[in-house]
């Protein structure tokens, strides 16, 4: 099973329905998510507060400007962001210099517990 950390408040759009796919920088982990794997996401410094889901599908974007074209994937995952909100959170989360050089994924999963 793959395990990531997220923020509490992600973890309440997850819940609430608000959120459906998670946008990761493509790495080696996130690289070999395929359909049908199984996700444990995990509330930083919670490790009571978890959810466990079903990846659907999986969405691979050259940069942010390819993501934003895609608006389809965006509609229930940014809560309205314009776009310069959207790069200022992925700097903010994953750092500048690693969302310019990498490629993003996103992760389409379904809530199993």
């Amino acid at each position: 099973m793959i395990e990531y950390r997220i923020y509490k408040s992600v973890y309440d759009n997850i819940l609430s329905g608000k959120k459906n796919i998670e946008f990761r920088l493509l790495n080696e982990k996130s690289d070999k998510i395929k359909p049908s794997d199984k996700i444990k996401f995990k509330v930083l410094d919670n490790d009571n507060l978890y959810i466990l889901t079903n990846v659907v599908e999986k969405f691979i974007f050259n940069n942010i400007d390819e993501l934003w074209n895609h608006k389809e994937i965006l509609s229930n995952n940014v809560l309205g962001y314009k776009k310069e909100e959207l790069i200022k959170n992925f700097y903010s989360i994953f750092g500048k210099e690693n969302v310019i050089n990498s490629k993003i994924v996103g992760i389409k999963f379904n809530i199993i517990k």
